[in-house]
Formats: structure tokens, C-alpha cells, sequence
């Protein structure tokens, strides 16, 4: 196990001295800025402070879906304004839809993300880009998951992607104060990133390497820390090597009233970023509402048990690199109602 661990060291130290590091600011982060909950650091390697996933949970883990028992819809939309009047564009946007179908054997996530970011601070372009991902419950506790993405850029050349991930999660239940403890860990980004395209880099005197960033490598915990009838917080901590060049952590808080009402909070801490001074210390924020809803006098829906499901709707904020700011809101659908009742057994003359 050592001479493993030393070999994957070795392999990791001269991968990252013959590559260097400078992608666009934000490009580790491109597809994840489309929604409240990606703004907000919900959807992290490990489930969120607070678990929950969705189709848009492959971004980050490809195994978080893994427990899903509903079809799950997602859209999601950010307007982004630079405040820099300098840009040729003060305008963008970024924009996400995804579908989650679990089956027997697996469960199936698929999504479809576009950004929009022209400024000289994040300096993105033009870009759509898919993901789909398979997962597994292998154990009650541990998850398992593959994905695949790829996508096109424009604007300052034309470029495309192809690329893999995998992921896991190990929930280890209760862990001193904690509640629901998680572990994840994914690594993402294997195979053809974005390399042909004329970007600002986060060092602006140097030319831009490939974006996002070619075996990024995801490790994170998280748990419920307060679990009440009325309340309840959980704290999660996401760390990420992109390529063993550079170091950025995400700090998630979520708190929840009556299985109803959720803020999450999320600071972002990039080394690079704050060594090349671009960044923002702003937390981001996000404010999600859950409810359920009757579809009447619909024989399809009734058919699936669907008549009555649950929907979030969410809105958020985020100050990037401090001129570019992030409103974002988005729609969050699962069919039917989460079965939380386990099956009751009854015994006739000692049978059952």
C-alpha cells in the first residue's frame, strides 16, 4: 500500500511540474454557477451541509444520486452584471436543466449547461456543456457513480471537450457531534478540457491553460450538527487539487425550519485566486423553499403515483471576483412523495 501511495505521489509532483497552472478566473467553477444551490456551495462532493441531491448533484460526485428513489427535474438560471464599464459586455448568463430517472439496477442523471461570461475579470466565453452520470447503492452507506461530459466553446476560437468522472460517498451516521456523516470523494476532468480557446488567465501576463482543470480531485465531509423538530444546521467542508496546482476549499453552512425553508451560506477560498489578487472574500447565499402540490384529474400523472409532489423553488447571490455579480434563481421537481414509512409486518397465529 505504501509503494502505492508514493507511486501516486511521484506520478502527481511530475504531472504538476511539467504542467502549468493558469486557467480563466472562474473556470473551475464553470458549470457552477447556473443555480441558487451551486452558487451557494448545497451541491458539494459530499451531499451539502444538509444532504440533498439531485440531477445536478453529477457536477460535483457522480455517485450522490445514488439513493434516489424519484424522478427528479431541475432548471435553473443566473444573470451576471459587471459592474467594470470597461468590458466590451457589463451582461451574461448561465443557465442549467437537468433530469434525474432512477431504475432498478441504477439510477440515470442527465444535464445541460450553458454559460455566458465575456468580462475581462472572468474571462469564460461562450460555452454549452452536457453531463450524464450512472450510480449505485452498493451498501446502505456507500455510493458509487461514473459520469461522462464533453461540450463546445466559442468566442476568442472554438474549442470542445470530452471527459469522464467517478465518484463515491461512505455515510458513517453518527460521528461525535454528527449527525448523518458523510464522506465524498470524486475525481473529475479525465480526458480533453477546453485548450484552444484565447482566455485571460488568473494571471493575466501569462497564456491560459486548459479549463476546468484536467483531473481535479474532490474530497469533502459534512453533517447535521442540530437536528430538531423545528430546526436544523449542518456545516460541510469541500476541498479540491486541480491537477496538484493549486488548493480550493468551500465552506458550506445550511440551516433549515420545519423541513420547509433552507439558507445556505458558502465561502470560497482559491489560493491561486487570492495570490493573483482575484477574488472575493462576499460569502454567497441562497434561500430555498419547499412545498408539496396537487395535480388533480390527470390520469398520467395518477398512473405513476405523481398527482401529489414535491417542488423547491430557490433564489441566490454571489459577488464574483468584485465587479461581477451572480442572481440566480432556480426549480427543483421530484414526482411523488418521498417514502419515509418503513413497510409494517403483521403476525396472524405466529405467522407471517
Amino acid at each position: 500500500m505504501k509503494k502505492i501511495l508514493l507511486t501516486l505521489v511521484a506520478a502527481g509532483l511530475c504531472l504538476s511540474a511539467a504542467y502549468s497552472y493558469n486557467p480563466p478566473a472562474g473556470g473551475e467553477d464553470l458549470t457552477l454557477v447556473s443555480s441558487p444551490a451551486n452558487l451557494s456551495g448545497m451541491n458539494s462532493v459530499s451531499g451539502g451541509a444538509l444532504f440533498d441531491a439531485g440531477s445536478t448533484s453529477i457536477l460535483v460526485n457522480p455517485a450522490l444520486t445514488a439513493g434516489e428513489q424519484r424522478v427528479n427535474l431541475n432548471a435553473g438560471g443566473t444573470f451576471l452584471y459587471s459592474t467594470d464599464k470597461t468590458n466590451s459586455s457589463q451582461i451574461g448568463s448561465s443557465f442549467q436543466a437537468g433530469i434525474l430517472i432512477p431504475f432498478k439496477l441504477y439510477v440515470f442523471s442527465g444535464l445541460v449547461n450553458g454559460t455566458f461570461a465575456p468580462y475581462h475579470e472572468m474571462h469564460l466565453g461562450d460555452s454549452i456543456n452536457l453531463k450524464a452520470g450512472l450510480s449505485k447503492e452498493i451498501t446502505e452507506k456507500l455510493y458509487v457513480g461514473l459520469g461522462v461530459g464533453g461540450g463546445f466553446a466559442w468566442s476568442y476560437g472554438h474549442d470542445w471537450s470530452i471527459y469522464a468522472d467517478m465518484g463515491m460517498l461512505y455515510n458513517l451516521g453518527n460521528l461525535g457531534p454528527f449527525s448523518n456523516f458523510r464522506i465524498g470523494a470524486s475525481v473529475l476532468n479525465l480526458g480533453k478540457m477546453y485548450n484552444d480557446v484565447a482566455r485571460f488567465g488568473i494571471d493575466e501576463s501569462a497564456n491560459n491553460t486548459p479549463y476546468p482543470t484536467l483531473a481535479t480531485i474532490k474530497a469533502g465531509a459534512a453533517g447535521t450538527i442540530l437536528d430538531t423538530e423545528i430546526a436544523k444546521i449542518g456545516l460541510g467542508l469541500d476541498l479540491s487539487i486541480p491537477c496538484f496546482q493549486n488548493l480550493v476549499a468551500d465552506i458550506n453552512a445550511q440551516v433549515q425550519f420545519k423541513d420547509a425553508f433552507v439558507i445556505s451560506v458558502n465561502e470560497k477560498i482559491n489560493l491561486v485566486e487570492i495570490i493573483n489578487k482575484k477574488y472575493s472574500f462576499v460569502p454567497s447565499v441562497a434561500f430555498l423553499f419547499k412545498f408539496a402540490f396537487d395535480v388533480k384529474n390527470n390520469q398520467y400523472l395518477a398512473s405513476h403515483s405523481w398527482s401529489q409532489s414535491e417542488m423547491t423553488v430557490s433564489a441566490g447571490y454571489k459577488n464574483l471576483y468584485g465587479s461581477v455579480h451572480a442572481i440566480s434563481a432556480g426549480a427543483d421537481i421530484d414526482l411523488g412523495m418521498a417514502d419515509k414509512e418503513a413497510p409494517q409486518i403483521v403476525i396472524w397465529n405466529d405467522n407471517e
